[in-house]
């Protein structure tokens, strides 16, 4: 068997090269070094649970998406996205566009599959007047 055969050849070739070369060695040390510590700074945060405001019927808020854009006003509490075709989409969806920073008061709240909803009534907007459900995730005080 030949030495390029061997397994522990590409091994020995490469301990070799860092005794032989210090700027092999250094490249080596460095990365090396930042592979440890990739390894050991991420992932010590943990998932952060979502911000949902402390409300009570009667209070007047803000709705405000934190994935910033437009909230959809929904005719039930529940997942939209859920419903098996385009037209049980339309029938669940009170109003598509709440703009954020609009006004509302509360009037019930919720909890369908872990997940807190509100219902409300719009005060401005497009959508001033009318009455359905968000994810609680969207009030802020």
């Amino acid at each position: 068997m030949s030495s390029e055969n061997k397994p522990n050849a590409a091994v020995a070739g490469f301990v070799e090269t860092l005794k032989t070369n210090p700027k092999a060695l250094g490249a080596a040390a460095v990365a090396v070094s930042l592979v440890l510590f990739l390894v050991l700074k991420g992932g010590d945060e943990g998932v952060k649970p979502a911000n949902v405001a402390a409300i009570s019927i009667g209070q007047k808020v803000t709705v405000q998406n934190p994935n910033i854009g437009n909230t959809i006003l929904l005719a039930a509490p529940g997942a939209v996205g859920l419903a098996d075709s385009d037209n049980d989409k339309d029938d669940m969806i009170v109003c598509r566009h709440v703009v954020s920073g609009s006004t509302a008061v509360i009037n019930e709240e919720s909890t369908v599959n872990y997940i807190p909803f509100v219902k409300l009534t719009l005060n401005d907007g497009e959508c001033a007047g009318k009455t359905g459900w968000m994810a609680k995730v969207n009030i802020a005080q």
